[in-house]
């Protein structure tokens, strides 16, 4: 069992040696994986409640390609998740190749189609063709990955033999479909490798995923896929806590605005044992992968990195051990 964390590409904090410590503490606790979030613009209410420093997804898991390269860690560098409409889908083919090529064969694409009306808005894209948007961007990136000379026709991208030249080490790069529904799970069948969804509510949240991976897996049999599709879980919310007196608290970060989407995050303070637990029930209905969401606020005596410093030397020390 693969156990990874969404680091805080989102926080006006997490730069430079801030970055390297993070990393450097992640491989201290047996981290396997290095999610990054996605946004390029939204409003003052959301950037708050985001953290005040979102930086470009792409340009991030790149610099922290080199930091990981120099410390000697390969962790896979992963997305929960990247938006694919908000990219031209020849550009971003580009930019995916040359990632995994500098990180020597280590990305793995989280595939969202998006929600944000106001962000699409402002990027000049249509929210309604999303679905339409991702699919073909998507395979229009995988003609460019897997042929040196390509031809694509669709709505959004047309041309006939030209290259990006730079050539991707994975063949193919892991996507994995980060939606639930017939559509998103269409996808997965189709033409991707995996789901990434978020673990929900206790057996609540167990159950949807399960319901789904079936779901899933039989798609991908009807449509004559080999080997096996993957499951990613991700992103759990958790204040991680050794003391069970502080258990079923919650901190919550963010601001809500009237007539907008509430762009505040709960962390329920969590038991060790208990997220144990968690990670253990999804393993035995198929994931290979638990993505962690620490948080990263001023807590206590720490302030945002000491937060995550905690929290990563508790996950080290009382659950990977214990899952892996």
């Amino acid at each position: 069992m693969k156990v990874g964390i969404i680091v805080p590409n989102y926080a006006r904090w997490w730069r430079g040696e801030a970055i390297w410590a993070t990393c450097a503490k992640a491989r201290e606790a047996g981290v396997d994986s290095l999610h990054f979030v996605d946004h390029i613009i939204f409003t003052p209410a959301q950037y708050v409640g985001y953290g005040n420093g979102y930086m470009d997804e792409w340009t991030t898991m790149s610099y922290v390609a080199a930091i990981t390269n120099i410390q000697g860690w390969k962790p896979t560098l992963a997305q929960s998740v990247c938006v694919i409409p908000y990219r031209p889908p020849i550009q971003q083919a580009k930019i995916a190749a040359t990632v995994d090529s500098l990180s020597g064969g280590r990305l793995q694409i989280g595939a969202g189609t998006g929600y944000n009306e106001q962000e699409f808005a402002a990027l000049g894209l249509n929210v309604h063709e999303r679905g339409n948007m991702t699919d073909e961007y998507l395979k229009c990136m995988i003609e460019l990955w897997t042929h040196p000379v390509a031809s694509f026709h669709g709505k959004y991208a047309n041309f006939d033999e030209m290259t990006i030249s730079v050539r991707p080490i994975q063949q193919p790069i892991p996507i994995l479909v980060g939606a639930t529904g017939k559509r998103p799970f269409r996808r997965v069948a189709e033409f991707c490798h995996g789901w990434i969804p978020g673990p929900g509510q206790g057996a609540e949240g167990l159950k949807r995923v399960e319901e789904g991976w079936t779901e899933i897996n039989a798609l991908w049999k009807e449509y004559g896929r080999q080997g096996e599709p993957y499951l990613a879980v991700s992103a759990k919310r958790a204040h991680l806590v050794t003391d069970l007196s502080r258990a079923g608290e919650a901190v919550s970060k963010g601001v809500t605005r009237e007539g907008e989407r509430a762009y505040v995050a709960a962390f329920p303070m969590t038991d060790v044992n208990d997220l144990v637990k968690e990670i253990r029930s999804y393993e035995s209905i198929g994931a290979s992968e638990y993505v962690v969401f620490p948080p990263t606020y001023r807590f206590g005596e720490w302030d945002n990195q000491g937060t995550l410093m905690n929290q990563l030397e508790l996950l080290g020390e009382h659950v990977i051990p214990k899952v892996k």
